[in-house]
């Protein structure tokens, strides 16, 4: 555990999220339209009936669930590295209680982003380290998972692409150009992590479109604002990600590969005949759709595309819409009762934490 730094000069964290009468009433009405999504659209778009995929559910064995619950558990235990990578001094149990309990917020909430800084900042505070550290911590993860984002479709793609799977001339053509733009954009967000004079020419890219906007709408815009900013959090990032490159990118891959792992044992368990291309083009699918923020984790987006995708590649409807739910109840329901247990955890070792902060202080 660091010491206590939160006397160092940095940016104050919010003090506590508490949700208005509208966030409430609005993440309330997301989940139920989560729900109806989930019920209409996954049977809709796999062309299939509930009771036929309970019915091929019903042939996973207590092996199989072993093994992609196991497969999940790993997982979680990867993605701590992200963490350590991006914050020295931090424990994996540490990273692993972060996960677990910002998890619950997103898989809560539409718009958990708030929510789940809070959440972290809250907790590294506890722990004893400073704002600053937290700031560079949510900003390099950050910047880490918008990469990822961008790096899943592409390998989708590359997966479709060099895979035997019979597709429309007009969808080959629109996966090569899409390809292609997300090739770009990989290539930007690594430049702008690694090149300060390219963060801040895209930072006075961006204030000359907003000087033009600013025009049109006859507003002022302050000059310079989004270079100097750009510059700034390149500058902060690039000496965080030169420790923690290997651990953060060791995480990330590691995280997914095993989230991949866990999907196609559920393929072939429950009797999909599907290469391994395929399989990751919708995996990676999958994973993109769930940053649909209309939903919680982009609940009933997510889960009806992936299936229509793999429907698509001729899996079986029943067999495509269990697939789904197997890898919607490793991904985003069994988070729920595991993100409680970790603030179950952080409650009953609060007072704990406080008496180490006062002997520290």
């Amino acid at each position: 555990m660091s010491t206590n730094e939160n006397s160092e000069s940095a940016p104050q964290p919010p003090k506590g999220w508490r949700p208005s009468g509208f966030q409430i009433a609005a993440s309330l009405a997301s989940l139920a339209l989560a729900v109806v999504l989930l019920g209409l659209l996954l049977p809709r778009a796999a062309g299939t009936g509930w009771a036929e995929a309970w019915d091929v559910l019903t042939q996973l064995s207590w092996l199989d669930i072993a093994v992609m619950t196991a497969l999940w558990a790993l997982g979680l235990w990867l993605y701590t590295f992200v963490y350590t990578g991006s914050m020295p001094g931090i424990t994996h149990s540490q990273a692993l209680t972060l996960n677990l309990t910002g998890s619950l917020v997103s898989n809560l909430l539409p718009f958990g982003g708030a929510a789940g800084v809070a959440n972290t900042y809250g907790l590294t505070f506890a722990w004893g380290f400073s704002g600053i550290r937290t700031s560079l911590m949510v900003l390099v993860s950050g910047l880490a998972n918008l990469l990822i984002r961008i790096a899943l479709p592409v390998i989708g793609l590359l997966a479709l692409v060099g895979s035997s799977a019979s597709l429309p001339d007009a969808a080959s053509g629109v996966l090569l150009s899409t390809l292609a733009v997300l090739v770009v954009a990989a290539i930007a967000v690594l430049a702008m992590l690694v090149s300060p004079r390219f963060a801040r020419w895209l930072g006075t890219l961006g204030d000359r479109l907003l000087a033009v906007v600013a025009r049109v709408f006859r507003r002022s815009a302050r000059p310079n604002r989004l270079a100097d900013a750009a510059q700034e959090l390149q500058a902060k990032a690039s000496v965080v990600l030169r420790r923690g490159w290997p651990s953060i990118t060791f995480g990330m891959v590691a995280y997914y590969a095993s989230e991949l792992a866990l999907f196609l044992w559920a393929l072939d368990a429950l009797g999909a005949d599907l290469g391994v291309a395929e399989t990751t083009a919708a995996f990676a699918l999958s994973r993109v759709l769930t940053s649909v923020v209309v939903t919680p984790s982009g609940v009933g987006v997510s889960e009806a595309g992936t299936a229509g995708l793999l429907v698509l590649f001729g899996t079986p409807p029943a067999v495509a819409a269990a697939a789904v739910l197997v890898l919607h109840f490793y991904t985003y329901l069994i988070e729920i009762p595991a993100g409680v247990a970790g603030w179950g955890w952080v409650l009953a070792m609060r007072n704990r934490w406080r008496k180490e902060r006062s002997s520290m202080g």
